[in-house]
């Protein structure tokens, strides 16, 4: 993973977007300590960016909870949920 500095990141930021859509990553750091991270999206970029969601980490407590408590809920109910809430959008 190459370094980058902040004024080099402002300066360049085009190309560095550029590289990382190519696959490319970047250490961002200010006056040399690590401080951010220019990382292709990817899925693998989205599950990182929903790991830290405050609404996920929630929902995925809430579901180990109920699951830990044996209530779950069978797929066609959570199928016909799904589709009632999509069809009120």
């Amino acid at each position: 993973m190459a370094a980058v500095g902040i004024r080099d990141l402002k300066t360049h930021a085009s190309d560095i977007v550029d590289r990382a859509e190519a696959g490319e990553a970047f250490l961002v750091t200010r006056r040399g300590k690590p401080v951010a991270v220019v990382l292709p999206f990817s899925f693998d970029a989205e599950d990182l960016i929903l790991a830290h969601a405050p609404q996920f980490i929630r929902l995925r407590e809430k579901g180990r909870a109920d699951r830990r408590k044996r209530k779950t809920i069978a797929w066609d109910a959570l199928k016909a949920k799904v589709h009632e809430s999509e069809s009120s959008r």
